[in-house]
């Protein structure tokens, strides 16, 4: 005879909450990485001075999606899977801008 195990769910635990709000702040940046990238390659690295501030905006982004994962943390009753994400995409995204900015520099 075997021994059952019992599984505990947690019916309270929603996604909701900074968790949710740092992941779309993440994916965001991203949106506006691959736009700016998109629109620099067709216009063969002359686009308007606008692309900087969009891309500066894209930092911010990231920056805040990092920042509101880190502070979903705290929340109690919360499933953390998205704020694992949302840090983990806004720590990624403002690496992916401080490269392209001191690329910039170089360059």
């Amino acid at each position: 005879m075997t021994k059952k195990t019992k599984k505990y769910r947690f019916e309270d635990r929603s996604r909701y909450g900074r968790g949710i709000l740092s992941t779309v702040a993440g994916a965001i940046s991203a949106i506006i990485f691959l736009s700016t990238a998109f629109i620099c390659m067709v216009m063969a690295g002359k686009a308007p001075q606008w692309i900087g501030a969009l891309g500066f905006s894209g930092f911010v982004m990231g920056f805040y999606g990092m920042v509101a994962g880190l502070e979903s943390f705290r929340e109690r009753n919360e499933s953390y899977a998205l704020s694992k994400v949302g840090t983990l995409m806004g720590g990624f995204m403002v690496a992916v801008w401080f490269i392209v900015f001191c690329a910039g520099l170089a360059g």
